[in-house]
C-alpha cells in the first residue's frame, strides 16, 4: 500500500488563484495523499473555496487560525498532518498532475529521507514561462550524510531548487521538532531546509520541474530594513549551528562576509547608513575581519 503523503498549504486572500492550485492536487497521479488547507485568517472567499473541496473530497481538510504569518500556518500544518511523508505547496501556485510521484518514487528508489526537484515560473505580468534553459550535468543525484551540507554554497548559487520551500519531499521521523521560524520574515525555507539537509542521512535531487511557481503581476521583493536584518541573521546561526556540529564553515563564512558587504552597499545607496541594521551590519563585518 502507499504511503500516505501530507501536502500543506498555507492560505491567505488568494480567492482568484486557490482553485488552480486545489484542483492541480486532485489531478495526482499518485493518489494516497491528504491536503491540509491552513487559512491564516483571509478576509475574502480563498475559505469559502477551500470548505468546498472538503464537501467533494475526503482527501481535503480546512482549518482556520487567527493571521499569524507563513510559517505558523506550515507549522500548524505539521502539528495536524498524519502522513509519513511532508511537503508544501503555496496556494497562488499549482504543480503537475506527476508532482508527489516524482519526489515519492525518487525518494523511496534511494531509500532516501528528502528528495528535491526543481521548479519553472509563471509571470502573470507579461503572461510568459520561465523555465531553466541551462542543465546541470545530471538528471539525478544522491547525496550522503553531510555531502549535500558541503556542496550547498555552490548548488545555492546556481538556482533556488534547493532552498525553494516546496518541490521537496521529506519524511516526518527526520523533521522531528525542526518547525519554520516564525520570527522571521524573509529565509525561513532556506533556514527550515537547510537545517533537514544537515540531518538527513541521504538525499536524493530530480531535475524535474513538476512545480509551478506563479510570479504576480509587476512583482518584486518588497525590500526592508526587517527583511534584511532577518536574512543575515538565520545565515549567522545556521554558521554558529555547523560550527557546533565540528562542520567546516569556512565557505559559509566567506559567502556570508560576502552578503553582508553586498547588503552594506545596498543600504549605502539607499541613504540608511545611519540604521540600526547598517551597525549591526558594520559590527558583524568588523569582528569577523578581526
Amino acid at each position: 500500500m502507499e504511503s500516505l503523503i501530507s501536502v500543506i498549504i498555507p492560505v491567505y486572500n488568494t480567492e482568484s488563484y486557490i482553485g488552480i492550485c486545489l484542483e492541480s492536487l486532485v489531478k495526482q497521479t499518485y493518489t494516497n495523499f491528504e491536503v491540509l488547507m491552513i487559512d491564516d485568517g483571509s478576509t475574502d472567499n480563498s475559505g469559502r473555496i477551500c470548505q468546498e473541496y472538503t464537501e467533494s473530497d475526503s482527501r481535503f481538510h480546512y482549518y482556520r487560525k487567527e493571521n499569524g504569518g507563513v510559517s505558523s500556518a506550515r507549522n500548524l500544518g505539521i502539528e495536524y498532518s498524519r502522513g509519513d511523508y511532508l511537503t508544501f505547496v503555496d496556494s497562488d501556485d499549482w504543480v503537475e498532475e506527476d508532482y508527489l510521484e516524482v519526489l515519492y518514487s525518487a525518494l523511496v528508489s534511494e531509500s532516501a529521507s528528502v528528495s528535491i526537484s526543481t521548479y519553472k515560473r509563471f509571470s502573470m505580468g507579461d503572461n510568459t514561462w520561465y523555465v531553466h534553459s541551462f542543465q546541470r550535468g545530471y538528471d539525478k543525484r544522491v547525496f550522503h550524510h553531510l555531502e549535500l551540507i558541503n556542496e550547498l554554497i555552490d548548488l545555492d548559487a546556481f538556482d533556488h531548487s534547493y532552498r525553494f520551500v516546496s518541490g521537496k519531499l521529506v519524511r516526518r521521523e527526520v523533521v522531528g521538532d525542526i518547525r519554520f521560524n516564525s520570527l522571521t520574515s524573509l529565509g525561513e525555507d532556506m533556514e527550515f531546509w537547510f537545517k533537514i539537509y544537515l540531518i538527513s542521512p541521504k538525499s536524493v535531487y530530480i531535475n524535474r520541474d513538476s512545480y509551478v511557481y506563479r510570479i504576480g503581476e509587476g512583482s518584486t521583493r518588497h525590500f526592508s530594513l526587517l527583511k534584511v536584518r532577518c536574512d543575515l541573521q538565520q545565515r549567522e546561526n545556521f554558521i554558529a549551528l555547523l560550527a557546533a556540529r565540528n562542520i567546516d564553515v569556512g565557505r559559509y563564512v566567506d559567502n556570508f562576509v560576502s552578503l553582508l558587504k553586498f547588503r552594506k552597499k545596498e543600504l549605502e545607496d539607499k541613504n540608511l547608513s545611519s540604521t540600526d541594521t547598517m551597525k549591526w551590519i558594520k559590527e558583524t563585518l568588523y569582528l569577523l575581519d578581526k
